[in-house]
Formats: C-alpha cells, sequence, structure tokens
C-alpha cells in the first residue's frame, strides 16, 4: 500500500491535483482519501485542503484479468 497526500490552498485545485495524479498513475486501487481542511497563514485563503489517499498500484503491462 502507498500512500500520497495533496495540499492546495482552494478545494478547486485540490481536485484538478487529484485527478492529475490519478489520470498520470493509473490503474490504482484506491482504499482510502481523506479530506481535512485547517487554518494556515501561508495560504491566500488562510486555508489548507488537504487529502490523504492510501492506494496500490498496478503494472500497466498486466490487464488485471480482463478480457479483450
Amino acid at each position: 500500500m502507498e500512500v500520497k497526500l495533496f495540499e492546495n490552498d482552494t478545494s478547486e485545485h485540490l481536485e484538478e491535483d487529484i485527478n492529475a495524479f490519478l489520470e498520470k498513475e493509473r490503474p490504482l486501487a484506491i482504499d482510502k482519501i481523506e479530506y481535512q481542511v485547517t487554518p494556515s497563514e501561508f495560504c491566500n485563503s488562510g486555508l489548507t485542503f488537504s487529502a490523504l489517499m492510501l492506494y496500490e498500484k498496478f503494472d500497466k503491462e498486466i490487464n488485471h484479468g480482463i478480457e479483450d
């Protein structure tokens, strides 16, 4: 199992970051994604949007039982 942490200053950018990661890294089996919003003095909005994803990555060359 692998872990990926995403952080951004808006939920929209966080969603874009997660989608870009999923598109680039697939195929994945995602076990869990947890979201959190915390106050931050370093971001323009004053909030930090975070997501922690637990996943397993598969070899792109294996078809995982899917028949052509």
